[in-house]
């Protein structure tokens, strides 16, 4: 959402690798990535035709699978599997609130894997056979791999709320398709007489203040105001970013009709109602759920070291230290001694060098590492025409902002339409 398509102004990566089987070289500026000195660590005998599966369509595989050819080349056959649509996370909150459409916010892997040389199959992986090198999947029969390739995405970590498991009107900002579902419906309310149903957002990160934000967007796009509570169990908006720009947020939303409850946590939900830990009651027909992010279920199954919040863990490689044919990246993968933020900033980052590892594996050469940037750069939708940029300890806001990640988003979302 916030961060997604919003790139580090910088134009360098810093590489190196501080896993445990490599030892890096320094990369100079102006000179290219740094790689390993070695080898993979595991020769594997590949069969003539190496088939290689990217398991997910992310951030990462959109640019292997748009430059399959490189691995084609190589001597390998390449499977893009996924569900369905991209859906694209930085333009996710724009969609909601009424300024992009579904198909802006959407793109198709199907034709973007077919177009490079390799094929696609809709489907869900269930269970991962290491052993026999098969994937299980949840419609079709058992998909052999040589490589396989791991670009799952994340999905909400929501609290624990007595009566939320079986409410209808309950909506995780993942998958995206939830929010494109959520505008379609309350769109059809907005065009009717009737009272407008009452919303509220959980989480007061920068997901679930963006997600606010569009909300309000969405229904002052219809001139009408939804009742919309945003509950946090931080002390403050964006918890994480400088206090000058926490309150100048909660200002701003307050002014559009907002209301926020923070150092407060929501304990039950019964019948249109939200009680929280002090004993307030805020009506809510529809709930957000934006309280952070955790790797898939599908990777606690490997028994591959792995993190039940932060996800499988990678060498700076970007496979898994003791099974080299398994590579990881995205919100799904733990790179232990550089953790990151479930951002798709790094896996856009990490994009080029998944690809070029993949290539490595199968003519045996060098690998190149890949360290995350200290800093980058993040900017919220607030719905008015308005951003929010955060660097570091620095932030703006105002119309500028907005027209950078708006170029952003769509420079990214362009380089992959047919």
């Amino acid at each position: 959402m916030h961060a997604i398509g919003c790139h580090d102004p910088e134009r360098w990566l810093e590489h190196g690798d501080k896993g445990l089987c490599f030892k890096a070289q320094a990369r100079q500026p102006g000179k290219p990535h740094a790689r390993l000195n070695v080898h993979p660590q595991t020769h594997i005998s590949m069969t003539e035709t190496t088939h290689i599966v990217l398991v997910g369509a992310g951030h990462a595989h959109l640019h292997v699978a748009a430059n399959a050819g490189q691995l084609i080349d190589a001597g390998a056959g390449v499977t893009l599997l996924s569900p369905g649509n991209f859906w694209y996370s930085g333009m996710a909150s724009g969609m909601l609130g009424g300024e992009y459409s579904d198909d802006d916010d959407r793109l198709d892997p199907a034709a973007l894997i077919t177009q490079a040389g390799g094929r696609f199959i809709a489907d869900r992986v269930i269970a991962i056979d290491r052993e026999q090198r098969l994937l299980h999947l949840a419609k079709g029969d058992p998909l052999p791999f040589d490589l396989l390739s791991l670009n799952l995405g994340s999905r909400v970590d929501a609290p624990s709320i007595s009566g939320i498991e079986d409410a209808k009107g309950v909506w995780p900002a993942k998958p995206i398709d939830n929010l494109y579902q959520l505008r379609e419906l309350l769109e059809s309310a907005l065009g009717d007489s009737a009272p407008l149903p009452r919303l509220a957002v959980i989480g007061g990160g920068p997901t679930g203040a963006e997600l606010a934000a569009n909300l309000l967007a969405l229904s002052e796009r219809y001139g009408r105001k939804f009742d919309i509570s945003l509950i946090s169990a931080s002390k403050r908006l964006l918890e994480h970013a400088p206090r000058s720009a926490s309150a100048w947020l909660a200002k701003r939303l307050r002014r559009r009709g907002l209301r926020i409850e923070m150092a407060a946590s929501a304990v039950t939900y019964r019948q249109g109602m939200l009680t929280l830990d002090d004993g307030m009651q805020l009506p809510a027909d529809h709930i957000v759920m934006a309280t952070g992010l955790v790797a898939p279920l599908l990777i606690s199954e490997l028994d591959l070291e792995h993190h039940p919040h932060h996800g499988l863990a990678v060498t700076s490689a970007l496979h898994t230290p003791y099974d080299d044919r398994i590579f990881a990246v995205g919100d799904c993968a733990w790179l232990k001694d550089s953790p990151y933020p479930k951002l798709g900033v790094f896996g856009v980052r990490q994009a080029p060098i998944l690809l070029h590892n993949l290539v490595a594996h199968l003519k045996n050469t060098p690998f190149e590492a890949f360290q995350p940037q200290r800093r980058y750069l993040s900017i919220l939708n607030l719905g008015d025409g308005r951003g929010m940029a955060l660097w570091g300890r620095l932030w703006w806001a105002g119309r500028l902002a907005m027209r950078t990640k708006r170029r952003l988003d769509h420079d990214f979302m362009q380089q992959y339409r047919p």
